[in-house]
């Protein structure tokens, strides 16, 4: 089947969301395997510790030889891996089972990436905000559809077993996308030309903006991974809530996130990378504070919507712009500024489990919005978007460049 190349943006949006199917399931799962196995705050921070941690070192790897090499196959390797790992919990009852389980959901997530943020990029057209919106949608997508199927397999079709579901999508997404390997190989090829042939007109990676933007991003990361964590916990044991109904919380979360991340990449489109980006950090301090400060379970729940949105305004147009920090490394740029920001904030959670255990639940809110500030003011020490080499072409001809055009 050949598609049309806009076509493309929906194919990697789908591809991402079944890549991000476990990602998203296991923090709507943990209260069950709290409830069903019997596991502690801390055991649960290890197992999103496990999905994030070996994806942190490899992201930047992958990343980095999907720059010198295309391998669009590794992206339905990836979705597979990613499907199949968190789907095996429901016949798992060692710990350490579950732990390696998780960890290759993490490992595929790892691999699908940066192939997949770079092929994003090389489809997209001239609108990266939108291209890179539509592709991060599919990730929160992911994360909405994820607790929903799980819940869903959990409760009407046999308990924890019925996580197997899970795996459906992500099996199917993978064969087809290994039917597109030729296809997906002439982009590559495309955008690989087009980066060389900017590199020789004099295009340059402005590096130390570039981790600049990295230390926003992870700070942001580690906010989101923290809310998809201890929310559904706070639902459980605060508001007392049931197992389900605290698991599907984060569906609330990811539905809100994907409705925002789609306005926050078109509107960086129109306004700037950097506005949107600081808008949404900045809002989503007084959010995080009235869900803190609440015990009400309907007032609770609408809060949800806004600490999400604002959250994730800021998701897309800072992937989008550490590719245009980078241009010549954009696998790179998608595997850290994707990837391994998701990993780090995977990595710290463990930490957040341990203060949850030992001080609270609430302890670990005040936390995230600490450094929901923190971000926010790092957010104004990132300059804005450069020029690339064919944006200055476009202006030395028109006068004019848009901020979302880019090489490729």
């Amino acid at each position: 089947m050949k598609l049309k190349k806009s076509a493309y943006s929906y194919v990697m949006m789908i591809g991402h969301l079944c890549a991000d199917l476990g990602t998203g399931a296991l923090p709507a799962i943990l209260p069950f395997l709290m409830v069903q196995k019997g596991i502690t705050y801390t055991q649960a921070a290890g197992l999103t510790f496990a999905l994030s941690g070996i994806g942190s070192a490899i992201q930047p790897i992958c990343g980095n030889m999907a720059d010198k090499t295309s391998r669009p196959w590794l992206m339905a390797v990836g979705i597979f891996m990613a499907g199949c790992g968190v789907s095996s919990l429901g016949f798992l009852d060692s710990y350490a089972a579950m732990f390696v389980a998780v960890m290759i959901t993490g490992i595929g997530s790892a691999l699908f990436h940066p192939d997949g943020g770079r092929m994003a990029n090389y489809v997209s057209g001239e609108k990266k905000g939108r291209g890179i919106s539509l592709f991060s949608v599919g990730g929160n997508m992911g994360g909405a559809v994820g607790p929903m199927l799980a819940v869903f397999g959990i409760t009407m079709m046999g308990g924890l077993r019925g996580l197997a579901i899970l795996a459906i999508p992500a099996v199917l997404m993978a064969l087809f996308l290994m039917t597109q390997q030729s296809r997906l190989g002439e982009f590559a090829a495309e955008g690989t030309k087009a980066t060389k042939a900017a590199i020789a007109a004099g295009q340059k990676d402005d590096w130390k903006s570039f981790r600049k933007l990295t230390g926003v991003v992870f700070l942001r990361s580690t906010i989101n991974t923290g809310m998809n964590t201890f929310i559904p916990m706070i639902w459980l044991h605060i508001l007392m809530q049931s197992e389900a109904k605290s698991g599907s919380v984060t569906t609330i979360l990811a539905l809100s996130g994907a409705i925002a991340t789609l306005i926050g990449g078109n509107l960086a489109d129109r306004v700037g990378f950097n506005k949107t980006i600081r808008t949404g950090l900045v809002l989503v301090i007084p959010s995080l504070i009235c869900l803190t400060l609440s015990r009400n379970v309907m007032l609770s729940t609408f809060l949800l919507i806004p600490c999400a949105m604002f959250l994730n305004f800021a998701f897309s147009p800072s992937v989008a712009l550490g590719q245009k920090f980078v241009p010549n490394h954009l696998g790179l740029a998608s595997g850290i500024t994707m990837g391994l920001a998701a990993s780090f904030g995977g990595v710290v959670s463990p930490v957040l489990g341990k203060i949850a255990d030992t001080v609270g639940l609430m302890a670990v809110m005040w936390i995230l919005i600490a450094l929901a500030v923190v971000a926010c003011i790092a957010s104004f020490f990132v300059p804005d978007a450069p020029a690339t080499h064919f944006e200055t072409a476009a202006i030395d001809e028109t006068g004019e460049a848009g901020e979302g055009a880019t090489v490729a």
